[in-house]
C-alpha cells in the first residue's frame, strides 16, 4: 500500500515534465510551419473563442475573409477544425 502511495505520489510530480516531454517531441517530429502574422492573430481571435463574425469586426474585414484565412491556416497546418489549429499552433494552451 506504501508503494503505490509512493508511486503515485512520483506519478503526480512528474505528470507535467512528461507532458511537456511529449509536446516536445511531437514538435520535433512534425514541425509547424510558421503562420504569417496576420494569421497568427486571427488564430488567437479563434483560441479566445471568437465567432468569425466578432473575428470580422475586430479585424475590419469581411466574414469572408475570415474564413478563406482559416482555410489556409488549416492548409499550412495540416487541420481540418478551429480546436485543431489552435491545439496545433499553440500546443501548451487548452483549446
Amino acid at each position: 500500500m506504501a508503494q503505490h502511495r509512493h508511486d503515485r505520489a512520483v506519478l503526480t510530480l512528474l505528470r507535467p515534465h512528461l507532458y511537456q516531454a511529449c509536446l516536445d517531441a511531437e514538435r520535433r517530429r512534425h514541425p509547424v510551419r510558421r503562420l504569417t502574422p496576420r494569421q497568427a492573430e486571427l488564430l488567437r481571435l479563434v483560441a479566445d473563442g471568437h465567432t468569425n463574425t466578432q473575428i470580422a469586426r475586430r479585424l475590419g474585414v469581411t466574414e469572408g475573409t475570415v474564413r478563406t484565412h482559416l482555410e489556409n491556416i488549416y492548409e499550412r497546418l495540416d487541420v481540418s477544425s478551429r480546436t485543431a489549429a489552435v491545439t496545433r499552433a499553440f500546443p501548451g494552451r487548452i483549446a
